[in-house]
């Protein structure tokens, strides 16, 4: 019988305590997932890349075999991956970033894995366009294309360049929310698929989680109206639609600005972006409130507008309504004038209106499918 093999990164550091707080998670979701996998008889290995020691000790603790980053500059994601592919030999790899499919159950890997074992030419994401894990066979076939600099291109490198057929995983809160920002440990929180370690390290970090419960409340209200703004897919719109009970304003604008490259060459164009402009930061959100009982914002877009590359420790206090913490000027008042508004605001990137609204939805209705 040939198996597959797990390659589990997780990079496990941070330079401020703000993005500590977001590596802990995707440590704590990740020795989940190591619990999870481990029980799969079709994973024969699994492998662990990651800087961070204490992490690798307790990966190595539930049976994975550890591979250390090298330290210094020009780590390569995908040069790495493929280095890792070939010394373990995985005819039928399985990667997972770390942080992504915190919500996966046993047979849902298990699943995973007996697809890519069955099926020859194939690759298996949670994301074609955007893939946070992805399982494929023949292994061989990262060999036919350019490893990419990150994980999210990875789906669609072997697809389109390395031929593999695509089998895309049906979106829900397990396959689409990913622990990249502070707001998604608001919006995993309710979940009731949380895994034990990250479920403890949430009490821990014992983050203010009031705006985030509203929304939550707000979701079966009839006679509630909540906006959501931002890179808003359309099988989003149509859960939102079908799932909730409230009703809702929906911006959807600048999906794909970064894989496009709109974002890194400053073209992207939004039109909450030149409202703000135009209103100030002020009316701004008093105008939010005139329309919508609590509003989800895709803050990544409105910076993007203003020509801003943030660093993440900017983006994350942001997204805690953090003001005071933040360097940005535009993004310190923006933050501000948002933890100042009449109605609770949630703030974050692309994740908050794709996974964490999944989350969200599927706390408030545990029978979404």
């Amino acid at each position: 019988m040939s198996h597959a093999t797990l390659f589990l990164f997780v990079k496990g550091t941070a330079d401020n305590d703000v993005e500590r707080l977001v590596a802990d998670a995707q440590i704590a979701a990740s020795l989940d997932t190591l619990e999870r996998v481990r029980a799969i008889p079709e994973i024969a290995t699994m492998v662990v890349a990651t800087a961070n020691r204490d992490f690798a000790e307790r990966a190595a603790a539930l049976g994975a075999r550890v591979e250390v980053d090298p330290s210094g500059e020009g780590f390569h994601w995908g040069q790495r991956l493929a280095a890792l592919v070939d010394k373990h030999r995985a005819d039928a790899p399985l990667y997972i970033g770390g942080g992504s499919g915190a919500l996966m159950s046993t047979d849902e890997w298990r699943a995973v894995a007996q697809r890519v074992l069955q099926q020859s030419n194939v690759v298996v994401t949670n994301n074609y366009y955007s893939c946070d894990f992805a399982a494929w066979s023949p292994g061989s076939a990262l060999r036919r294309i350019e490893p990419p600099e990150l994980d999210n291109d990875l789906a669609f490198r072997l697809g389109e360049r390395a031929g593999l057929q695509i089998a895309a995983l049906p979106k829900n809160a397990a396959t689409q929310l990913d622990i990249d920002t502070p707001t998604d440990l608001l919006t995993i929180a309710f979940h009731p698929s949380v895994g034990p370690r990250l479920r403890d390290e949430l009490n821990r970090a014992r983050l203010e989680t009031t705006r985030a419960e509203t929304v939550l409340s707000l979701l079966g209200n009839r006679n509630a109206t909540l906006l959501i703004a931002g890179r808003v897919s359309a099988s989003m719109a149509l859960l939102l639609e079908r799932a909730t009970r409230c009703q809702w304003r929906i911006v959807s604008e600048e999906r794909g600005m970064r894989a496009s490259g709109r974002d890194a060459r400053g073209e992207v164009r939004a039109l909450l972006g030149f409202y703000l402009e135009r209103a100030g930061m002020r009316y701004f959100f008093a105008a939010l409130a005139r329309l919508a009982d609590a509003a989800i914002l895709d803050s990544r877009v409105l910076f993007a507008h203003q020509h801003l590359q943030p660093p993440a420790r900017d983006r994350f206090n942001s997204d805690l309504l953090r003001a005071d913490a933040i360097d940005d000027p535009f993004i310190r008042e923006f933050t501000f004038a948002a933890r100042q508004a009449p109605i609770p605001i949630l703030l974050g990137g692309h994740s908050l209106v794709s996974g964490g609204m999944y989350a969200l939805v599927e706390a408030a209705n545990p029978k979404t499918d």
